[in-house]
Parts: C-alpha cells; structure tokens; sequence
C-alpha cells in the first residue's frame, strides 16, 4: 500500500496504433442537474476508478441535450497542483444555444442559477469496440457556470458558455469513462439522456 494515498505505476502505458486518438466531441451532450444523479444506483468498477459501468438518474428524473454542430462544444480536464492538499483536477465543458430564442434564453439563464451539472460527452475517438466512447465530467464536485456569453459581431450571435469546477472543489479524478455493458447499451442510454421511469 502506498503512503499518504500515492500510487505508484503498476502497468505499462502502452499506445495502440490500430486506434490512433482524433479530438473532438459528437454533437451533442448530455448536461444531468448534479442532484439528479442516484449515486447509490450508479455503479463504478471494482477494477478501475475511473469507469462508470452504469449511470442512474433519480425516478422521474433525466439528463438535458445541448444540441451542438460541427466542434462548437468540447470537454476537457486540466492538473491542478495543490500546495497543503492532494493534487486534483479541473473538468471544464464548453457549450454553444445555437438558438439564442426566448425559451432557450430561459433555460441556459436556469443554467446560470447556480445548480451544478453532470456533463456526458461523446468523443469522436472511440477505443477499440467503441468501449471509450463516452466521458463524463463534474462526477464527484458537479459543474457550474465560469463564462457566457452572447455578442452579435461573433459567432453569429450564439451564446456561448462554459461549465467548470469551481475554485478549490475540483475533482478528485480525471474524467471518468463511461460503458454500460457495451457501446449500444450506453449509447442507448445517451439518446434517452439517462432517463428513470
């Protein structure tokens, strides 16, 4: 066992030529109010930390598409060094409301009311199988709103925004992946934005 919660590396970190990385994200994402989350029904594997092998939202309760285009949205995580505490790091997602209408004015302002949020993303790059397809964000501290905003000689006027961890309640993980048993499982469970009956 290591001291003071430092592990030591215990497999080779190998590449995989036949699945080169590509960035970016799918179009869309799921965005889950952090408190939705059932925690006690989501399962983690006993393998490894970082995988998420099923993700329950509370009965009644679903995620949230924010419906993108092209590379408008992405996702990523950054170290943060700690000076009197354990090392963590900074899950950050960055979305676009093509549709700066009224009803969507409403929701992303929801958004901005200081509720944090489960961000769940597909990447382009999906591993062998598709078995990395899926990462989620905000697991352990939740995400809440660090930018927006809206300028009609950029972008064509689309609001623009960022959720992130906020200041001193990082994360303790980097993001976390997601499989559900396999990629059509969990993709399925993407498109019904995590939906409990």
């Amino acid at each position: 066992m290591a001291l003071n919660c430092e592990d030591k590396l215990s497999a080779d970190i190998q590449r995989d030529c036949s699945n080169k990385p590509i960035g970016g994200v799918e179009v869309n994402v799921v965005l889950i109010p952090f408190t939705d989350i059932n925690k006690v029904s989501s399962t983690i594997s006993a393998t490894n930390k970082l995988l998420i092998t099923d993700l329950a939202t509370s009965t009644g309760t679903s995620g949230y598409f924010i419906e993108g285009v092209k590379q408008a949205q992405g996702a990523m995580f950054e170290l943060v060094k700690k000076e009197d505490s354990f090392d963590a790091y900074k899950h950050s997602f960055s979305g676009v409301v093509l549709n700066p209408s009224v009803a969507n004015k409403l929701e992303v302002s929801k958004i901005a009311s200081g509720e944090r949020y489960v961000a769940v993303v597909e990447k382009k790059w999906k591993g062998a199988d598709s078995d990395e397809a899926f990462e989620v964000l905000g697991w352990d501290s939740g995400l809440v709103i660090s930018e927006m905003t809206w300028n009609t000689k950029e972008s064509d006027g689309i609001i623009k925004f960022v959720l992130s961890n906020e200041d001193g309640y990082e994360e303790p993980e980097m993001t976390r992946t997601l499989l559900e048993t396999d990629y059509a499982t969990t993709k399925t469970s993407f498109d019904n934005k995590f939906a409990t009956a």
